[in-house]
C-alpha cells in the first residue's frame, strides 16, 4: 500500500524540517505530500510584509527538500485566518491594515504561482474557534478574494474553516457558484464526520485528520472520495497536536489489518483521489 498525506506543515527553524519528516514517511509507504505554508511567528519572525515572504521562502524550500528526498510534493502558500485574528485581536494591526497586507501577500503568491515556484493556495479561510466579529468578516473577504484568485490561475487552494456540518458546506456551496470556480480545485481541508457527510452529499471535495478514531468513523461512513491529512504543524512545543504524517500511515494500516476497510479503499483515498485532485503522475 502506498500513502499520501493531503495537508501538512513543516519547521525547519523550530521542529523536525522537511528533510526529516519525508524521510521517515516515505520509508513508511508515503509517496505524497502537500506542504502548506505556516505564519511568519513560527519561524520567529514578525508581522510585516517582508516577514510573510521570508516565510514563504521557507516554504518552497522545504518543498524542495521533500522532494529531494523521492517524494512528490505540492506546495501551497496562503495566510492564515488564525494569523489575521491574531493581528487583530493582539493590536498589532487594525482590521483595514490586515485586509491590505494580506491582499499584498495574497498577490505575491500569485507572482509566485505564475513563476512556477508555489502550485496553489492554502491555507485561507475562517476560524474554527469564536472570534471578535470583525476578524471573521475580515477572513471571509479574504476567503472570497482567495477562490476568486484560485479559479484565475486554476490551481489548488485548501480552505480553513468553521465545524459547521450542513451550514458550512451549504455556505461553500453556494459560495463557488457565486465565483463561478471549479470544484476540482477546491479542498475543505480537515473536516470532522459531520461536516464530511453535508460535504459529501453537496459533491465538495474534502480531507479528514487521520487519527485513529476518525477514520474508523469514516471507513465505515463515507464514500471514497475524499482524502486523509496529518495537518501536522511541527512544533515541539505541541507534539502531535493534529496527527503526526507516519501516524496516519500505522492508522490505515491498522483498520485494514482489523477488517474496517479494505486496499482498495485505501488506494482510491491515497492514489487516485491525490492523482485527480493535485494533477500529478500516480506512483
Amino acid at each position: 500500500m502506498l500513502f499520501a498525506d493531503a495537508h501538512l506543515h513543516t519547521n525547519p527553524i523550530k521542529g523536525l524540517g522537511a528533510k526529516a519528516v519525508a524521510r521517515k514517511f516515505k520509508g513508511l509507504g508515503g509517496w505524497f505530500m502537500a506542504i502548506v505554508s505556516l505564519p511568519p511567528h513560527h519561524y520567529g519572525l514578525g508581522a510585516t510584509f517582508n516577514d510573510y515572504v521570508k516565510s514563504i521562502e521557507v516554504l518552497i524550500n522545504e518543498c524542495k527538500t521533500a522532494r529531494s528526498e523521492g517524494l512528490v510534493v505540492k506546495c501551497l502558500a496562503g495566510i492564515h485566518p488564525a494569523d489575521l485574528e491574531r493581528l487583530i485581536a493582539k493590536g498589532i494591526l487594525k482590521c483595514d491594515e490586515a485586509y491590505y497586507l494580506a491582499l499584498k501577500v495574497l498577490n505575491h503568491i500569485s507572482t509566485l504561482i505564475k513563476e512556477g515556484a508555489i502550485d496553489g493556495i492554502g491555507e485561507v479561510g475562517r476560524p474554527h474557534y469564536k472570534t471578535v466579529p470583525e476578524a471573521f468578516v475580515l477572513n471571509n473577504l479574504i476567503l472570497r478574494h482567495s477562490l476568486t484568485l484560485a479559479r484565475d490561475l486554476n490551481v489548488n487552494i485548501h480552505l480553513h474553516l468553521e465545524q459547521g456540518g450542513y451550514i458550512t458546506a451549504l455556505d461553500i456551496d453556494e459560495l463557488l457558484g457565486y465565483n463561478s470556480v471549479s470544484r476540482s480545485l477546491v479542498m475543505l481541508h480537515h473536516l470532522d464526520i459531520r461536516a464530511a457527510v453535508e460535504a459529501e452529499r453537496l459533491g465538495l471535495f474534502y480531507s479528514v485528520p487521520g487519527k485513529l478514531q476518525i477514520l474508523r468513523e469514516a471507513f465505515k461512513r463515507l464514500k471514497p472520495v475524499y482524502v486523509i491529512e496529518s495537518d501536522f504543524v511541527d512544533d515541539p512545543r505541541r507534539p502531535g497536536v493534529s496527527s503526526y504524517p507516519w501516524d496516519i500511515i500505522s492508522n490505515q494500516k491498522a483498520l485494514v489489518n482489523d477488517d474496517v476497510v479494505n486496499e482498495e479503499y485505501i488506494a482510491k483515498l491515497n492514489i487516485d483521489n491525490i492523482v485527480r485532485h493535485y494533477g500529478v503522475s500516480p506512483p
